[in-house]
């Protein structure tokens, strides 16, 4: 049974961590499973599979999180390695899907100019794009990642009477995880996001609470649903921009360097298409810096995160 859906229905907050975990721990292993198929054989069709399949293994690392008490050390670390090494080959692919998404939506439009420099691109995102494919292949058939065999075998393994964490409610484990989540946002946000790695940790720390206020949805009440969580997921949004044009700049720039050392002709050729793309990607990233700033400001004047932590204390 693969249960592909970003919300976890059917739990009870009167039921064990134990048991929750298997609800949870199935759908989220299987989800990967389902989903590393099209990622490997259909990619080219629909760039979505790709990008699925990453958004299930970070669900399915969540929940590792989450539940990491009621499994076997040994087991808890065959399923963080498998899923980490597929999380990163899908993870380059769709960095570069995003990247030549917006340059064959710049060149629709670009003067002739930028022309060369945005084909050169083109040409240079789709060989990578590519080569991060075959990676994503031969992650996919590394033998420590059968999730046919591990999925099952971790299931099995889930613990219960014999782990105090085991035998507790998802009640209680919901509520205090929430709250640290929400916590630990708090302090990145507190940082100077000017440095961007601060920024990047923020982004982290606020998927981090989307992907366990998903696990948890159905302990709560349907505002946890309609009002909570929409919020958290448009500064996602909002700071997924911000890391988009972070990682585009940092790879504008390399080749940018690259062609202005080893083939001064043909820099000359594509310089205006490449400058004039790092500039969008430049101005973009503090605009969405901008926007998350906002964001926090209203999202603590309105008083939604003091009435998140009132339900979480309920």
């Amino acid at each position: 049974m693969s249960v592909d859906n970003k919300w976890i229905d059917g739990l009870d907050k009167t039921m064990t961590v134990a048991g929750a975990a298997r609800k949870v721990l199935q759908a989220r292993l299987e989800s990967v499973r389902d989903r590393l198929a099209p990622a490997l054989h259909h990619a080219e069709e629909d760039v979505e599979h790709v990008h699925q399949l990453r958004v299930s293994t970070r669900r399915a690392g969540a929940a590792l999180r989450i539940f990491a008490s009621t499994l076997p050390d040994k087991t808890l670390d065959r399923l963080r390695k498998a899923l980490r090494r597929l999380r990163r080959a899908a993870g380059a692919a769709r960095d570069w899907d995003v990247f030549l998404l917006e340059l064959v939506k710049r060149n629709s439009r670009a003067p002739a100019r930028s022309k060369p420099g945005l084909d050169f691109l083109i040409g240079l995102a789709h060989g990578q794009r590519m080569l991060a494919q075959d990676e994503l292949a031969d992650a996919a058939q590394n033998p420590k990642i059968e999730l046919g065999r591990l999925v099952p075998e971790a299931l099995s393994e889930i613990r219960d009477s014999i782990e105090s964490a085991g035998s507790a409610l998802i009640n209680t484990l919901s509520r205090a995880m929430l709250r640290e989540l929400l916590a630990e946002l708090h302090q990145a946000a507190a940082e100077n996001l000017h440095d961007y790695e601060h920024l990047h940790q923020v982004r982290i720390c606020g998927k981090n609470l989307r992907y366990a206020m998903e696990v948890f949805g159905s302990c709560f009440p349907e505002r946890f649903r309609t009002e909570f969580y929409p919020a958290v997921e448009s500064m996602q949004d909002t700071l997924g921009l911000a890391n988009d044009s972070q990682v585009a700049s940092q790879r504008l720039q390399k080749i940018k360097d690259r062609l202005q050392t080893t083939d001064a002709k043909l820099w000359r050729r594509c310089q205006p298409g490449i400058d004039a793309l790092l500039k969008f990607h430049d101005k973009r990233l503090p605009r969405q810096r901008e926007a998350f700033l906002k964001w926090w400001a209203a999202w603590k004047a309105s008083g939604m995160e003091s009435r998140f932590l009132r339900l979480l204390n309920a």
